[in-house]
């Protein structure tokens, strides 16, 4: 309008908080410097603005950040476990389920990393199902129940699954124990959401 720009928004809900609103000034602000204009959207690699989208762009990218070669981890996909298990700790090994420290690095404005079930230190995916004081009981019981060594809380969620992995049983045994531990996960994970979301102590 009179050669500027005026954006109307349609919102269903208005932007309340006090984070909403700041984040709303952000995106007006981002939204100021970006210069329109009436040609034709294309595609780019943000490494290489000058040039169209292209998966070779790509892999040039990637091979200069990523040793292409090196051994990705295993990971075991059981058929004993339900669909929703198996996905969560595939997810969690790298870090990619909502925990407190993961939503924070994918620029969440998150005041609080700190674990809302035990409060005790940061809320990674790996402290929520191995590590904190009820998750630790768990491990305790499941083991005992299993039958086999207790599994290390302060190593890793791939570290752990290896170790399921490298236990000397029969290979239908390991598996079984291996959908158990996966399965445990996937419960903790429900518990903890629970305790954060409606408050449940289990």
């Amino acid at each position: 309008m009179n050669g500027g720009r005026l954006w109307d928004w349609e919102w269903s809900r208005a932007p309340s908080d006090i984070e909403e609103r700041q984040e709303m000034v952000s995106l007006n602000d981002l939204l100021r410097q970006q210069n329109l204009s009436n040609s034709g959207d294309v595609w780019i690699w943000k490494n290489n603005e000058h040039q169209e989208f292209s998966v070779k762009n790509v892999k040039y990218s990637l091979s200069q950040n990523f040793d292409l070669n090196s051994v990705p981890c295993t990971f075991i996909w059981n058929n004993w476990v339900t669909t929703k298990g198996i996905m969560f700790v595939w997810r969690a090994i790298e870090e990619k389920i909502p925990s407190a420290l993961a939503l924070r690095s994918r620029g969440m404005n998150q005041i609080q990393v700190i674990c809302k079930t035990c409060g005790a230190a940061e809320e990674t995916a790996g402290h929520i199902l191995l590590s904190y004081n009820f998750a630790r009981r768990i491990w305790e019981a499941i083991t005992f129940w299993l039958k086999i060594p207790m599994v290390n809380a302060e190593g890793s969620i791939a570290e752990l699954l290896q170790e399921i992995s490298d236990i000397p049983r029969s290979r239908k045994m390991r598996k079984l124990i291996h959908a158990v531990v996966v399965q445990t996960m996937w419960v903790l994970w429900k518990i903890r959401n629970e305790k954060v979301f409606s408050g449940r102590q289990v």
